[in-house]
């Protein structure tokens, strides 16, 4: 189920992109209604795909997990750092949770920015992928990368629309830069929505919250007809339709 996108640009900044659907596996219903993806520390963003309960649960941890003490103005977190030191965490987490109640693989992807004064908007970014329920990391450093998670992230139209948009050969993409700064991120994004739109995917809504992400600043803006979305596991089941269960929930 899902589709979570984190794209880095050779423009200091990145995009996180998500759907907001969630599943309930027992009886193939759906709705959409969930925040998936969140800022969690100072220049980083990490969404989820998989089980709902243990990706609230993970993302949660890593915000504690970067948050102990406030990151000092003019410095930020080494993405490869967290990338190496908090699987551990989130293999405890992940244990936790299917105590608390049976939990499904889980998948939680992320986006760093590393300060690099020597490059176009001082930063570059950093994307890894954790998978339960060892979490290591798979990553990818510097501009014109990108990977994602979830069903959407097996779905050729979309992963090859994905590639073109990074490879860009021609430049025919980056050029939106050139307009206003975040344009290139905005018609990644924006590309990609219409994509999805475009060829409808089964546990993918409709519906697509985006995030820019670069040096001193996060920009947030939802597509049109945006539902309420709730951030949490006991907002999510006051919200849930009567003919959902909280059980085998999925996104």
């Amino acid at each position: 189920m899902t589709w979570v996108v984190a794209a880095s640009t050779l423009f200091g900044y990145g995009v996180v992109m998500s759907d907001i659907q969630v599943t309930d596996a027992a009886n193939d219903m759906r709705a959409d209604l969930l925040q998936k993806a969140y800022p969690v520390s100072k220049y980083v963003m990490a969404g989820f795909a998989g089980d709902v309960f243990a990706g609230l649960n993970l993302l949660e941890n890593m915000g504690r997990f970067l948050n102990t003490q406030p990151v000092p103005d003019g410095e930020c977190w080494d993405p490869q750092w967290v990338a190496e030191n908090w699987p551990e965490h989130a293999r405890m987490i992940f244990a936790e949770s299917g105590k608390q109640q049976r939990v499904n693989e889980t998948h939680i992807i992320m986006l760093g920015l590393q300060s690099k004064p020597d490059v176009l908007g001082n930063a570059i970014g950093h994307i890894s992928v954790f998978r339960s329920p060892d979490f290591q990391p798979e990553s990818k450093k510097g501009g014109r990368q990108a990977m994602s998670v979830g069903c959407g992230s097996n779905v050729a139209k979309y992963t090859s629309v994905l590639e073109e948009l990074m490879v860009d050969e021609n430049l025919q993409y980056m050029k939106a830069e050139l307009n206003s700064i975040g344009g290139y991120g905005r018609l990644v994004t924006e590309t990609l929505c219409r994509t999805s739109l475009l060829h409808p995917t089964e546990g993918i809504s409709r519906h697509f919250q985006v995030f820019l992400m670069r040096m001193g600043d996060i920009q947030q803006w939802n597509t049109p007809g945006m539902p309420a979305v709730t951030q949490s596991w006991h907002d999510l089941l006051r919200s849930l339709p009567s003919n959902m269960g909280s059980d085998a929930l999925l996104a």
